[in-house]
């Protein structure tokens, strides 16, 4: 009977430690985003539509390095196109930004 209390304790403890680990991931992106974020001009935020917290985080490659890649769009994206922040992965460093038409 003892067995199959922990059998259930595991099952009901198991969704909340995963839970924590997406937190977790969820964290270190909301640091890229601020970063992003951060190195853009005051005229730059004014054209962000939605949420910049919550703007995509990707792999992508900036000047042969892995970088991340945040997407931030804008007002402007018909025209310009996104404004596209690469973030070096280790130091959370702005590197530059994508080329807008």
């Amino acid at each position: 009977m003892d067995i199959k209390r922990l059998v259930i304790l595991i099952f009901l403890i198991l969704p909340f430690i995963s839970g924590c680990k997406k937190q977790n991931d969820s964290d270190s992106f909301s640091q890229v985003r601020e970063a992003a974020w951060n190195s853009l001009s005051v005229q730059e935020k004014g054209t962000i539509i939605g949420e910049w917290k919550k703007a995509p985080v990707t792999d992508a490659t900036y000047q042969g390095k892995i970088t991340y890649a945040v997407t931030f769009n804008t007002s402007d994206e018909a025209l310009l196109g996104p404004i596209i922040v690469y973030v070096d992965r280790s130091t959370l460093v702005v590197l530059g930004k994508g080329l807008r038409l």
